[in-house]
C-alpha cells in the first residue's frame, strides 16, 4: 500500500508542478525562449523540405526511365516520396521536438529552478558553489543520463522492463537541477533515489508521457523540484556546505 501511495505522490508532484508553472506568470519567460528558438530551427527544416528537398527529388523522380512494364513503380516512388516527406518526417520532428526544446532549455530551466526554490523553499537555500564545481556536477549528471540511456537501449524491447527503466530515468533526471542546486554529486542523488524509488518512479511514468508536449517541460521542472524538497531532500536532510565548498 505504502509503494503505492509513493508512486500515486509522485505522480501528483509532476501534475501540481505543471499547474504552479501555469498559474505563475512571473515563471513563463525562463520557458519561452528556448520554445521560440525551437521552433525558428522547426521552420528552417520544414522551409527547406518544401522549397528545396520535395522540388529536387521530384524532378530527380520524374528524370528516371522505366520500361514499360515496370511504369507502375515511377507511381509507387512518388507515393513513397510523398509519404517521407509530409508524413515521416513531421512523425519525425514532432517526436524529437521535446528532446530539442529540453536541450536548448536547460541553461534557463536551471536558472528556472533556482527563481521558484528561493521563493518556495527558503528552508532549503543553495549551496555556495564555485561556478567551476557547478560545472562539474552538471557534466557528471550528463555522464549519467547517456549511460542509463545506453542500458535502456538494451531493455527497450522487454515491455514492462524498457518501460518501467525509461520511467525511472526521466523521473530522475528532473532533479538533477535541484540536486546540483544543493550540491549533490551523482552518487548521493543516486543513493537518495534508490530509497526513493517508487516516489521516482510515478514522476517519470507521467513525465515521460507528458514531456511530449514541449510547453508542459518547464512544469515537470517545477514538479520534480517540489518531489525533491518535499520528500527526497527532506529525508536526506541538508548537505554538509563545508564539504560542498572544496
Amino acid at each position: 500500500m505504502k509503494a503505492l501511495d509513493d508512486l500515486t505522490y509522485g505522480a501528483e508532484c509532476a501534475l501540481r508542478g505543471m499547474k504552479v508553472f501555469f498559474t505563475r506568470p512571473r515563471l513563463w519567460p525562463y520557458a519561452l525562449p528556448p520554445l521560440l528558438v525551437v521552433l525558428v530551427l522547426y521552420a528552417g527544416i520544414l522551409s527547406a523540405v518544401i522549397f528545396w528537398a520535395a522540388p529536387g527529388l521530384r524532378e530527380w523522380l520524374a528524370g528516371i526511365s522505366f520500361p514499360g512494364w515496370l511504369s507502375w513503380l515511377q507511381t509507387v516512388l512518388d507515393w513513397c516520396l510523398s509519404a517521407f516527406l509530409w508524413v515521416v518526417i513531421p512523425l519525425i520532428l514532432l517526436y524529437f521536438i521535446g528532446t530539442f526544446y529540453e536541450m536548448f532549455g536547460n541553461m534557463l530551466f536551471d536558472i528556472l529552478v533556482d527563481a521558484f526554490e528561493k521563493k518556495e523553499y527558503p528552508e532549503h537555500p543553495g549551496a555556495e558553489q564555485s561556478y567551476g564545481r557547478v560545472l562539474r556536477l552538471t557534466a557528471g549528471y550528463i555522464l549519467l543520463t547517456i549511460v542509463s540511456y545506453l542500458v535502456y537501449f538494451l531493455l527497450f524491447w522487454i515491455p514492462v522492463v524498457g518501460f518501467l527503466f525509461r520511467g525511472a530515468i526521466c523521473g530522475r533526471s528532473y532533479l538533477h537541477d535541484s540536486a546540483v542546486r544543493q550540491g549533490f554529486h551523482v552518487s548521493v542523488l543516486k543513493k537518495q533515489v534508490a530509497a526513493n524509488r517508487m516516489y521516482v518512479l510515478g514522476f517519470g511514468i507521467i513525465a515521460r508521457f507528458a514531456e511530449a508536449i514541449p510547453f508542459l517541460i518547464p512544469g515537470l521542472v517545477i514538479g520534480g523540484s517540489i518531489l525533491y524538497h518535499t520528500r527526497i531532500l527532506k529525508a536526506a536532510g541538508l548537505p554538509d556546505r563545508k564539504k560542498l565548498s572544496v
